[in-house]
């Protein structure tokens, strides 16, 4: 941590990018069951199957699910590059590519699912591709919290070495006397 006035915010921080961990985790896990990890998978969720005995999903359904999404996402995201922002440890263009990226495929994951009942089968692949490209936005804010509050390790330098050292070999006046 290489700014002291961040230290006050160490612990929260790294609580949120474990809390960040345990989101991508749980949800790569809830999505794989669900959905699996094919386009053909993601069109049966939400066109049904007449295998699985599985309906396809309504309006309502859909409705119900991304609407919690469009309001804990965003919300998430905010707080995250925000926390990541202030702290000023990333050049602005990669910090701006990563909220991009981060709030596009936020909003492209919630947009395919109508896509795929609504417009297109096709629209599978566009699903399966913003969810991956946010679970890598999570795991990325995830990794520059930890970066950033994570605990600061000593360089072990040779020269650092040698100027610890050459302190010890320095008589100091106040034992001195």
């Amino acid at each position: 941590m290489t700014d002291p006035r961040l230290a006050p915010h160490r612990g929260p921080a790294l609580a949120f990018a474990l809390y960040l961990l345990v989101s991508a985790a749980s949800g790569a896990i809830l999505f794989l069951l669900k959905l699996g990890a094919r386009t053909q998978g993601v069109a049966e969720f939400y066109l049904g199957s007449e295998a699985r005995f599985a309906a396809p999903k309504t309006l309502g359904g859909i409705l119900e699910v991304a609407l919690p999404h469009l309001v804990a996402l965003p919300l998430v995201l905010f707080a995250a590059s925000h926390v990541v922002g202030f702290a000023r440890a990333v050049a602005p263009r990669a910090f701006s590519w990563l909220v991009g990226l981060s709030f596009g495929s936020a909003l492209a994951g919630v947009a395919a699912g109508f896509g795929v009942r609504f417009f297109s089968p096709g629209m599978a692949w566009v699903k399966l591709g913003a969810f991956v490209a946010l679970e890598l936005a999570l795991l990325g804010w995830a990794a520059l919290l930890a970066a950033i509050f994570g605990p600061v390790r000593q360089a072990t330098s040779a020269r650092g070495a040698l100027r610890r050292v050459a302190r010890a070999d320095v008589p100091d006046a106040r034992r001195a006397s």
